[in-house]
């Protein structure tokens, strides 16, 4: 069996280092600049502290990578892989070639540092959902050449002599999709807007908020005309400052967390493999076969959906956004950005089977998308207007603070309607649902709008969510399942011809 490779020894240490020299800078700091003068004595006690307690933190970090490259090891026999990894715990873990679902390459900037990369293989086996099966610490040439075999005895099944082992180069150029500096600036104001909204209302709330508290105060004369104008001054000049900065920052981030993340992304395709490649500091090279795909998924958030805009990802077992992660959390990225009328020319490159069809059944009633939620929001509404006002009463306050409060509170309601409201009339224009020569298009979602398209056998199961009244009316919320990544996956579609159900329900007797 094949050690790995010894950068993962040096890579390792360098990631230890990295963890434990933040947490030590910082103490050092706040000892000598923040707590006052220290004697010479008392400095060198804490350097000598720190000095010993880092010379066995990194002891101990340099024997486990030691002891963990002396246990692990892989070997490619003639129908499987075989690892071998793990110091205290030891793990061995054998996939048959044709089980193979997605292969993972990840490199960090210490990885290439030293030449090498992680290769993770994974059977999308639900018994192991948040990691592979198979975990190859390699020089990075050598996981190119493993990628390129192991795809090849996916299909066969047995390795012989002859298996090629050429190294994939990826370029610009060979991309199938290419996601330029302009799409990424978009992409950022599009988040950065989005995030603008959400401020601006919680600071309308925030000067609500404290306009009535301040009222309440005056009338209960606690506060006097002047503070009761400097209290609201003040509200507006933290707000609109607030809102300014965290934009600010925001648009910041938002452009290097994309421009790092999303560095040379790459789409290529060869005969049945499809290979994902990404990344700036870490670099993720996710490869997986055409007949692994379980849906697309496209999803448009309120300001993309504004400008036209839309993301697309994968369900595909073994593969997430990123390799090693929790694969219950995500799906993978397919396309991170892209026009709307862009998405039937992507996939037609990248997956033609998977482009979206045209809306066949619609949303049959606008009624059932806000009643329950009106008539539970109205009643403790209601309820919670009475109590404040009856614990006011009790206190013999005037009329005007009664008004104030119980404006206060219809006016937040007020508000949480309409955002309710429009969310509502969203979801009633998106929802729909069509069939077609066994693929299903399912559309949902209200501020963020989902599109998801998918086969019909990956269909695992289908269920009706209706009530007494609906059910008079003939419309019904239809769930479907598919198997990804969390096992079974649900796809919601509301409020459409119950005759639907019984459709959806045939497809799974086929």
């Amino acid at each position: 069996m094949k050690r790995f490779n010894k950068g993962y020894i040096y890579s390792g240490l360098l990631t230890d280092l990295l963890k434990i020299l933040p947490i030590i800078l910082l103490f050092l700091v706040r000892f000598f600049l923040l707590e006052g003068e220290k004697t010479a004595d008392a400095s060198i006690a804490v350097i000598l502290f720190f000095a010993i307690t880092f010379v066995v933190y990194f002891s101990c970090c340099i024997a486990y990578r030691i002891m963990y490259y002396k246990t692990a090891g892989y070997e490619l026999t003639e129908t499987e892989i075989k690892c071998n990894r793990g110091v205290f715990f030891r793990k061995r873990s054998v996939l048959d070639y044709k089980k193979v679902h997605a292969i993972d390459k990840r490199q960090n900037i210490f990885h290439r540092i030293f030449g090498i990369a992680i290769l993770m293989v994974d059977s999308g086996s639900a018994n192991t959902p948040h990691q592979a099966e198979i975990t190859i610490i390699e020089n990075s040439k050598i996981v190119d050449a493993l990628i390129n075999e192991i795809n090849a005895l996916k299909e066969s099944g047995i390795r012989t002599a002859k298996d090629s082992k050429e190294e994939v180069l990826l370029s610009d150029k060979d991309s199938l999709y290419h996601f330029t500096s302009k799409k990424k600036m978009l992409y950022t104001l599009s988040q950065v807007v989005a995030t603008v909204l959400v401020l601006t209302l919680f600071g309308v709330i925030a000067i609500i908020v404290v306009s009535v508290c301040c009222t309440l105060m005056f009338q209960l004369d606690a506060l006097d005309a002047v503070g009761w104008e400097q209290s609201f001054q003040t509200t507006i000049l933290i707000s609109v400052p607030a809102i300014l900065f965290f934009s600010s920052a925001s648009f910041v981030i938002f452009m290097i967390h994309t421009f790092v993340r999303y560095h040379n992304f790459i789409i290529t395709k060869k005969g049945n493999e499809i290979q994902i490649s990404f990344g700036f500091f870490e670099r993720y090279t996710n490869t997986f076969s055409y007949d692994r795909i379980k849906a697309v998924r496209i999803s448009q958030g309120l300001i993309q959906r504004m400008l036209g805009f839309a993301t697309i990802n994968l369900e595909v077992i073994g593969y997430t956004n990123n390799a090693g992660e929790n694969r219950n959390l995500n799906g993978g990225v397919l396309v991170p950005f892209c026009k709307y009328n862009e998405i039937g020319e992507i996939l037609g490159k990248v997956l033609p089977d998977y482009i979206p069809d045209k809306k066949q059944m619609k949303a049959v009633s606008y009624f059932p998308f806000i009643s329950w939620f009106s008539l539970i929001f109205g009643i403790i509404t209601v309820a919670v207007l009475l109590q404040t006002i009856a614990t006011i009463m009790i206190f013999n306050v005037s009329a005007s603070v009664i008004t104030t409060v119980a404006l206060a509170i219809v006016g937040t309601a007020i508000i949480v309607l309409v955002v309710n409201v429009l969310s509502s009339v969203l979801s009633y224009k998106t929802n729909g649902i069509t069939i077609n020569n066994g693929k299903i298009t399912a559309y949902y979602g209200g501020f963020i709008k989902n599109i998801t398209v998918f086969m019909s056998k990956h269909l695992i199961a289908a269920e009706n969510i209706t009530t007494p009244l609906r059910q008079k009316a003939g419309i019904t919320s239809l769930v479907m399942h598919i198997k990804t990544n969390v096992i079974s996956n649900k796809i919601m579609v509301h409020i459409q011809n119950e005759e639907l159900s019984k459709e959806i329900e045939e497809l799974l007797v086929l």
